[in-house]
């Protein structure tokens, strides 16, 4: 979860051009490319293509507000190719998880760059940020445009332009958009998590779920949260652990039910971690749901209708009728 706490400027970007209407797994899309996308440590990554020759390492969010490129790649192959002002100020990042720890932007780029083909504007940050240290880019999904399908089991991703959805086949979410300054720019939904042990004993949390492609597990819950630290002392007998990060702040504890339920989805094999994910802007949220339970699905992202399209692909999951 890479959150950053600061008000930043926003830009749309729109990769490729028009194309035919084909069906496919259940909805009509447009035939748009399929770009390659890889999960490496919970995380999703994808390779882009700049100004046809130089290839980037993309760090793929739902749940971050602003594009950051790592200052080694900046340096080595965008110098050339935009204006990167120097940062002569106070400008910093900082991400959940990591109290007191800010990462300086060394400059600031408001420029134009070809990517996959085509010219986009960027206005976007340049930083030694943790999240990006091993990669190139991290890239806020919403910027791509209203309607992002990814499919984290065969690999691949697309952006859709046009074309109507057939819902039959996908568990519908309505979500918010949250747009409140608050360093967060993903779609959440309000609803209700529950756990059971094997003797089939439950507990609940309900509250606000922030759809976090920069979240490596299932689930993450936010112990800054009142009824989260309530709930987690609730399943203290599921508990794998209750122990401490390397910085003790962060109150982790791992808990392991013996299987889950959210909304109308049961998933088996996962655990949940909570901690204390720091910074006034992450109180919004009880918890995020992560990578790993979008990894069960063909996940469709509708930013423009606030909608979240959930397909199972996985043994995992199963739908509760």
């Amino acid at each position: 979860m890479k959150q950053i706490f600061l008000t930043f400027a926003i830009f749309s970007l729109f990769l490729f051009g028009s194309c035919n209407q084909t069906k496919e797994a259940g909805v009509i899309t447009a035939q748009a490319p399929k770009l390659p996308l890889e999960m490496i440590g919970g995380h999703l990554f994808s390779q882009w293509t700049i100004n046809d020759t130089i290839v980037a390492s993309v760090f793929l969010e739902t749940g971050f507000p602003r594009i950051v490129i790592s200052e080694s790649f900046a340096e080595k192959h965008l110098q050339n190719l935009v204006t990167m002002v120097e940062n002569t100020g106070g400008t910093s990042v900082a991400s959940w998880g990591r109290p007191g720890e800010r990462t300086r932007v060394s400059y600031f780029i408001n420029d134009s760059l070809i990517i996959n083909g085509e010219k986009i504007e960027i206005n976007a940050f340049v930083a030694d940020f943790p999240a990006i240290r091993e990669h190139d880019m991290l890239f806020p999904l919403f910027d791509l445009g209203g309607k992002i399908k990814l499919n984290i089991k065969d690999g691949y991703m697309q952006i859709i332009r046009e074309g109507e959805f057939q819902t039959s086949d996908f568990i519908v979410f309505d979500a918010n958009f949250d747009d409140r300054n608050r360093g967060v720019r993903g779609l959440y939904i309000a609803t209700t998590l529950q756990i059971y042990d094997e003797f089939g004993e439950k507990e609940e949390l309900s509250g606000y779920f922030l759809f976090d492609t920069g979240a490596a597990n299932a689930f993450f819950l936010n112990r800054n949260v009142s009824e989260t630290s309530t709930f987690v002392a609730q399943s203290e007998r599921m508990h794998l652990t209750e122990g401490f990060t390397p910085n003790p702040a962060a109150e982790l504890a791992i808990i392991q039910p013996s299987r889950i339920i959210i909304d109308k989805i049961e998933i088996f094999n996962t655990f949940i971690p909570a901690m204390k994910m720091f910074g006034d802007n992450a109180n919004h949220f009880v918890g995020v749901i992560g990578n790993r339970f979008l990894a069960n699905f063909i996940v469709i992202f509708d930013f423009i209708n606030k909608r979240v399209y959930l397909k199972p692909n996985s043994d995992d999951v199963k739908v509760i009728e």
